[in-house]
C-alpha cells in the first residue's frame, strides 16, 4: 500500500486542484465531496500533465466477480501502465489463482461428502454468501480496513435485486454442476461464457458495439472445444452440462444487469461494500429456497461437525478471499491473466482429483481456452485506444 505524502512534501495536485486523495493512499477522507467545478479542474490538471500516469478509478460495478472477469467485461480500470507487474502485483495474482482453484476444488470436494444426486449445492451457495457477508462485515465495520458504505435507498430498485438474483443463481448453478460432473469439465464449459455474453449483449443492450468478424470467429473454437470435451467426458451428464451452461448465462446476465443500473450506484459504492451488500441480499434470497428444497441441512451439518462442516467453512472463506484478490488484481492486470486463471483452475482440478485426460479431452480443453484467449484479444482490438496524456498535450500544442 502506498504511504501518504509527508507534511514536507505537498501533493503533486495541490497546486492545481483541491481534490480528495486517491483511493490508493492511506487515511482517505471518503466523506469529502468535491464540487463539479473542482472535479473538472482536477481532470484538466491531470490530463494536461506530461509526466502523470493515466490513472482511472474503477467503480464497484466493474469488478465484482465470480468466474466471469467482471460485472462489465472489458471495462477494467488500470492503476498501472499495461504490462507493469510489481512484486506486490505478482503476489496478488498468485493468491488469486490459488484461491480460485481451491474454491472450485473444495466446492466439488464438499459436495462429494454426500450421496450422488443428493448433494446440497444450494446450501453450499448459501454458506458462501454467509461467509462473505460475515467476513466482509468484520473487515469493513469491525477492523475498519476500508470505510463501510451504506447501500443508497435510490439503488434499492428492481434493477439491483435482479442483479442479485442472477448473481446468486449463477453460483447455485456452478455448484450444482460441480456436484454432477468433473470439476475440470465444468471449467471447460465455463470457458464458453463469452458466447453467452455476446448473445445477451446483442439482445438487450441497444447501444452495444457491433460484433466484429474477429469476435465472431473467436467464438468458433470455443463452441468446438466445449462440444469435443462434452463428447469425450467420462462423467458427462445432461444435468451437469445444462447447469454449467446456465451459470454462463447467469454470469453474462449479471454483466448486462450491471450496465443497465443507474450510474449513481457505481459512483457511490466501492468494490468491498458492494460485494458485501450483494452477498447479504443473496443470503436473504437463498434462505427461503434452501429451506424449501433442501431443508435445514446446514444446521444438521454443523451440529454433526466433522469433515463436511470443515469443508463448507473453508470453501466459504476461500470464496471471500478469492473475490477480494480479484478486486486487487482487476486494477493492475488485463484479460490475459484472466485466461490464465481458467487454465490454472482446470489443471489444478485434473491433478487434485486425479481425472484421466484423453486426447479428445485435451483437444477440447485446448480449443475452448484458445477461443477464450482469442475472444479477449478481439475485444481489445475492437475498443478504440485511448490517447496518452503526452499525446493529448502534443495534439493541443499542434492546434
Amino acid at each position: 500500500m502506498c504511504r501518504p505524502f509527508p507534511p514536507s512534501a505537498p501533493s503533486p495536485l495541490s497546486s492545481r486542484a483541491r481534490l480528495p486523495r486517491p483511493n490508493s493512499l492511506a487515511k482517505i477522507d471518503e466523506s469529502q465531496t468535491a464540487s463539479p467545478k473542482e472535479l473538472q479542474q482536477g481532470l484538466d490538471a491531470v490530463g494536461s500533465g506530461t509526466d502523470s500516469p493515466d490513472v482511472r478509478r474503477s467503480s464497484g460495478l466493474q469488478s465484482l466477480t465470480n468466474d466471469s472477469s467482471s460485472w462489465a467485461p472489458g471495462q477494467h480500470a488500470s492503476a498501472l501502465p499495461t504490462g507493469v507487474f510489481t512484486p506486490q502485483t505478482l503476489v496478488y495474482i498468485l493468491v488469486w489463482y490459488v484461491t480460485g482453484a481451491l474454491t472450485n476444488s473444495t466446492s466439488k470436494q464438499s459436495l462429494q461428502q454426500f450421496e450422488k444426486g443428493r448433494a446440497p449445492w444450494m446450501s453450499l451457495t448459501l454458506m458462501q454468501h454467509v461467509c462473505a457477508t460475515a467476513a466482509g462485515t468484520f473487515a469493513l465495520r469491525v477492523a475498519g480496513l476500508r470505510r463501510y458504505k451504506e447501500l443508497p435507498a435510490s439503488a434499492q430498485t428492481w434493477g439491483f435485486y435482479r442483479m442479485v438474483l442472477v448473481y446468486s443463481l449463477g453460483f447455485c448453478m456452478t455448484n450444482g454442476a460441480f456436484g454432477a460432473v468433473n470439476a475440470s469439465f465444468v471449467d471447460t464449459v465455463k470457458a464458453g461464457e463469452p458466447l453467452a455474453t455476446m448473445l445477451l449483449t446483442v439482445l438487450f443492450l441497444s447501444d452495444a458495439p457491433p460484433v466484429t468478424l474477429p469476435i465472431f470467429l473467436s467464438l468458433l473454437p470455443i463452441v468446438g472445444g466445449v462440444s469435443i470435451s462434452a463428447m469425450a467426458e467420462a462423467s458427462f451428464s445432461w444435468v451437469g452440462f445444462s447447469l454449467a451452461l446456465g451459470s454462463n448465462i447467469c454470469n453474462a446476465a449479471r454483466s448486462i444487469c450491471a450496465k443497465m443500473l443507474k450510474t449513481e450506484l457505481g459512483r457511490n459504492m466501492d468494490n468491498a461494500s458492494l460485494f458485501l451488500h450483494v452477498n447479504y441480499y443473496g443470503v436473504l434470497l437463498l434462505l427461503p429456497a434452501v429451506l424449501f428444497f433442501e431443508g435445514p441441512i446446514l444446521v444438521s451439518l454443523f451440529r454433526a461437525g466433522g469433515k463436511p462442516a470443515r469443508l463448507f467453512c473453508l470453501n466459504g472463506l476461500l470464496y471471500y478471499i478469492n473475490n477480494q484478490m480479484n478486486f486487487l488484481v482487476d486494477a493492475v492486470t488485463h484479460g490475459l491473466i484472466n485466461c490464465g486463471r481458467r487454465v490454472a483452475n482446470i489443471g489444478f482440478a485434473i491433478v487434485w482429483f486425479g481425472i484421466p485426460v484423453t486426447m479428445y479431452n485435451g483437444l477440447g480443453i485446448g480449443l475452448a481456452l484458445l477461443g477464450a484467449f482469442l475472444y479477449m484479444k478481439a475485444k481489445q482490438m475492437s475498443v478504440p485506444s485511448r490517447a496518452t496524456p503526452s499525446a493529448r498535450t502534443a495534439a493541443s500544442k499542434a492546434q
